[in-house]
């Protein structure tokens, strides 16, 4: 189908010594673009034709690798999930691997798949069990490998024998910003160890529809913290919504395995740390848009029944609760 001139731009030609260069635009909805039905640049002049399809981007996963708690591993089992979040198109391979040795057995996996215009998003986990004995060797690595068209993302994970550590959560007030401007809120979560952590954010106790960021740990001394950063809407902000923190890590309560912080217009200020953060310059930053979740509790410090249902975390607490016993579950 070949598009009416007046959807698109053509520029004049411009070069030096005849060698041109020309630049037509196009601009289009992102519900029609359909990656099997690609667009087709063609140009042409009195030497020939050259023809282009253009077709959407692949996009990157995000990829996280979480570790067996110390419970589990007094029950002698180790269990590891690797999570890929946000990829297109489909097709992927999870590899793993123990002390630099390839591991095949005990793989179980779960997909989802999101429709977001034209194009279909896809999450994967990789679930990996092993001995605790394994686990627990001196300086013992596993390692997942996700296997992408868009790009290969590994994540590491050594076993210290160190017990795990705590977070302590902050939710920070937003800087001064001019009325009608969006402005960001910041949750520090400090002093934790080990190093593998999920930060999302919740606007009224649901999933926020819009990005944000969280920086991968940054260490010292053994300790990790990371921060997260969310961009609101200013009238949202005025017009009451509770904002919240929740904050997954091993070394929160067996029960919880949740921490919340929340903030509103309303929060006395008073009772909320504003921080300034030193973070190195070459933090890397990880943007998300959906967690990967379905269940959340709350500690007892903030907004109790917090209920958001979905599969991430609601598998997590399931793995981390059954000790020795290895069940699959997956509800998509």
């Amino acid at each position: 189908v070949v598009v009416n001139t007046v959807d698109f731009v053509q520029y004049p030609a411009f070069g030096p010594d005849g060698d041109y260069t020309k630049i037509s635009s196009l601009r289009i909805r992102k519900s029609d673009w359909d990656p099997k039905k690609p667009y087709k640049c063609e140009a042409s002049n009195t030497v020939g034709k050259l023809a282009s399809d253009i077709t959407p981007p692949y996009a990157r996963a995000t990829v996280y690798l979480t570790v067996p708690t110390k419970m589990e591993l007094d029950n002698e089992t180790a269990t590891f999930m690797c999570l890929a979040q946000r990829f297109s198109p489909k097709t992927y391979t999870f590899k793993w691997s123990l002390d630099g040795k390839e591991v095949t057995k005990a793989i179980d996996k779960c997909d989802k798949s999101e429709k977001k215009g034209s194009v279909t998003e896809y999450s994967a986990t990789s679930i990996l069990q092993i001995s605790a004995d394994d686990w627990k060797k001196p300086n013992s690595k596993v390692k997942c490998e996700f296997v992408h068209k868009a790009g290969n993302e590994e994540r590491e994970a050594e076993y210290a024998g160190k017990n795990p550590k705590k977070p302590t959560v902050f939710i920070l007030a937003p800087p001064e910003h001019k009325p009608g401007e969006p402005m960001t809120l910041t949750c520090y979560v400090k002093d934790f160890y080990p190093k593998e952590v999920f930060v999302s954010w919740l606007a009224d106790d649901e999933p926020v529809t819009s990005k944000y960021s969280t920086s991968l740990p940054i260490q010292k001394d053994q300790i990790f913290s990371v921060y997260s950063q969310l961009t609101v809407n200013d009238s949202k902000w005025k017009n009451g919504t509770v904002f919240s923190c929740v904050v997954y890590h091993e070394g929160i309560d067996e029960k919880m395995r949740v921490l919340t912080r929340s903030i509103d217009d309303n929060t006395d200020k008073a009772g909320v740390i504003n921080l300034s953060m030193n973070t190195p310059a070459s933090s890397w930053i990880v943007w998300i848009e959906h967690p990967l979740y379905e269940a959340i509790d709350t500690d007892d410090s903030g907004i109790a029944n917090t209920a958001v249902t979905f599969v991430f975390l609601f598998l997590i607490t399931l793995f981390y609760s059954i000790g020795a016993t290895f069940v699959k579950v997956c509800h998509f």
